[in-house]
């Protein structure tokens, strides 16, 4: 089952989301799983003009029947941080399900149990919530598969933060979900932290304080080799097997959304289950207007439903189906 979560009711998540689904085999809607508020659902519907039917925890979409949980109204938390609250119930009955959370802002995921507590993202949220630093950051898309080793982190923390333990750690948790997931991967290649990985300690001491430890990494089925000048990095993926791997967020962002767009997932690895979503924001200005592509999503589903396959170890075969990016 794919559990998805509504995200921020004033975004463009569940109108990707319907989108998505009605470009989709009818049989994905049929293994999708929605939590979401009905009114925000419903007022969503009728923005995008959709044919369809609610009866009871049901929406009954050209493509299949969806199948939903409802939220109550709370005044003390978000729908986004409640719709992430009853997902995670879903999930931790089974670890076979997927959750694609749908975007929504960084003031709207709280600790549910303290909510003036605001977390960065998803990947934050769920970090404190499953009590794990290990977790990694991974953007997959059709042609660039790239793995953050800091997320939300402020630059001027990231040299700090990366100790020989925290590397080693969030490298081999990272590399040994994709070994399950991403099985075509088996190289990653890493960029260095300083301008021209450090120029041999002229430009910064971090690659050679930690070159031992990434040397010393052993991961059956990848190599890891680096540290590479991270603005030339890109030239070093020699095929669709090499992850380029990148120690701070808009080093490794910047020429994966300049390539691929929205046409992305946003992959948490590390959790008892897999989280993804698509690779951008709520885009306010277009709530509404029915205009927002829904390509990104589209290709989500399709790694959601690869994933759960490849888990619960069935061939996955949805290359070929639906539009292509």
């Amino acid at each position: 089952m794919i559990v998805v979560t509504q995200g921020h009711e004033k975004g463009i998540g569940l109108e990707v989301f319907f989108k998505a689904l009605s470009l989709a085999p009818a049989a994905w809607t049929e293994q999708c799983h929605l939590i979401a508020h009905k009114r925000t659902v419903l007022t969503h519907l009728k923005k995008l003009n959709l044919p369809a039917e609610i009866d009871d925890d049901c929406i009954y979409l050209p493509t299949g029947r969806l199948k939903c949980d409802w939220l109550k109204n709370s005044s003390k938390l978000p729908a986004s941080t409640l719709a992430m609250e009853a997902s995670l119930e879903v999930v931790q009955e089974n670890t076979n399900d997927i959750l694609f959370t749908l975007p929504t802002t960084k003031d709207d995921l709280r600790n549910s149990k303290k909510p003036s507590q605001r977390f960065l993202g998803h990947t934050e949220y769920l970090r404190a919530r499953y009590k794990t630093e290990a977790l990694g950051m991974f953007f997959a898309s059709p042609h660039l598969d790239v793995l953050l080793l800091t997320d939300h982190l402020p630059l001027a923390k990231v040299g700090a933060t990366l100790t020989t333990r925290f590397l080693k750690s969030k490298l081999q948790t990272s590399l040994s979900h994709l070994r399950q997931l991403e099985p075509h991967l088996n190289r990653a290649l890493v960029a260095g932290i300083n301008p021209h990985a450090g120029e041999s300690g002229l430009l910064g001491k971090e690659e050679a304080r930690l070159a031992s430890t990434l040397s010393g990494i052993k991961i059956s089925g990848f190599k890891v080799l680096g540290f590479y000048p991270g603005d030339t990095l890109l030239k070093q993926k020699q095929s669709s097997a090499d992850l380029l791997v990148y120690p701070h967020h808009d080093q490794g962002l910047a020429p994966f959304k300049s390539l691929m767009g929205t046409l992305g997932a946003n992959i948490t690895l590390g959790l008892p289950f897999v989280r993804l979503s698509v690779d951008h924001g709520t885009a306010f200005p277009l709530y509404g207007k029915n205009i927002a592509d829904p390509r990104g999503a589209f290709f989500c589903l399709r790694k959601a439903i690869s994933y759960q396959e490849r888990i619960s170890g069935k061939d996955s075969n949805h290359q070929g189906q639906g539009p292509q990016p």
